[in-house]
Order: C-alpha cells, then sequence, then structure tokens
C-alpha cells in the first residue's frame, strides 16, 4: 500500500515541473519574463467574474487538501 502512495505522489510532483516550476496561488497570475517562485513573479489578476472567484477558491481548497494529505 505505501508503495502506491510513493508512486501518486511522485507523478504529482513530476506533473509540477512538466507545468513550469510553481504555480501562483489562486486569484493571481505569472508575469512574463520572471523566474518561477521569485519575487514578484505573480500578480493578481486584474478582474475576475463571480465564476473565476469561485475556482480560484476550489483550487486553494484543493491545493491545501494536498498539502495536508487529507484526500
Amino acid at each position: 500500500m505505501a508503495t502506491k502512495k510513493a508512486a501518486k505522489k511522485s507523478s504529482k510532483k513530476s506533473s509540477a515541473k512538466k507545468s513550469g516550476g510553481q504555480a501562483c496561488w489562486p486569484g493571481f497570475k505569472r508575469v512574463p519574463g520572471t523566474k518561477a517562485g521569485a519575487k514578484g513573479s505573480c500578480e493578481p489578476k486584474a478582474k475576475q467574474t463571480a465564476t473565476e472567484k469561485r475556482a480560484d477558491s476550489k483550487a486553494a481548497a484543493a491545493s491545501k487538501r494536498e498539502k495536508t494529505g487529507h484526500d
């Protein structure tokens, strides 16, 4: 059972690397020409619809669950 979890975690890490490293927080977007994770590499989205805000909050909650290990 432990090997399945290890395989699952490693696949998540590899997909993060493929997508360009660290992503911005929900509600933020990448600044072109900056390094991932560097100060100033993400900025708040200018305008968001209610649907986009809802999707961002769901993504933030999912990310938090993933980090804490809850499924």
